[in-house]
């Protein structure tokens, strides 16, 4: 993965930066979610049987920054109007609980930062929103990308400050749920 994940990332910036229209990175943009759980649990199972990374991975609860009571749809247009985009390049998270995520967003300061927010969004069985987020090197930046699939300086209590720094009116303290 050292070798792949520079060249992942390049593939990937220029295929979202310099191809596809900013549309493709904001809340309308549902489809890369839908893509991503057809795609990414069996590249996991076959990426892990080969020996060569993963693409999915379950998430733990130090990694759960609040929940936000509104639709998913709400919270996507919520965290576009803070500068997150569509995280189209990530490995596919799932909770203990059975539930996969509903969508993946990233704040940086610019497509080459050196690090990102990475904020997980998970529905719950009444509407509302778990949110759960790390804060890490930047998945398209061609010199950290593989620090970033190796998980070094992976940060979930930085990302959980971050997130409830910036969205803090929104966001309700809460134990993560479980499936109600």
């Amino acid at each position: 993965m050292v070798v792949a994940a520079p060249v992942v990332a390049v593939v990937w910036l220029v295929f979202l930066y310099g191809i596809l229209q900013p549309t493709h990175r904001g809340p309308t943009a549902t489809f890369w979610n839908r893509g991503r759980a057809a795609v990414l649990p069996t590249l996991d199972r076959l990426a892990r049987r080969l020996r060569l990374g993963y693409a999915a991975y379950e998430l733990d609860d130090r990694e759960y920054a609040g929940r936000i009571d509104a639709p998913l749809e709400d919270v996507d247009t919520l965290l576009a109007a803070y500068g997150f985009e569509r995280m189209p390049l990530s490995a596919w998270k799932t909770l203990s609980d059975g539930r996969s995520e509903a969508g993946s967003w990233a704040r940086r300061e610019h497509p080459l930062a050196e690090r990102q927010l990475h904020v997980m969004l998970f529905r719950t069985a009444n509407g509302a929103v778990d949110c759960y987020a790390h804060e890490e090197y930047n998945a398209f930046h061609p010199r950290y990308a593989a620090d970033h699939y190796h998980g070094v300086d992976y940060n979930p209590p930085a990302g959980c400050r971050e997130l409830q720094h910036l969205l803090g009116e929104y966001l309700e303290a809460a134990e993560p749920s479980t499936v109600e």
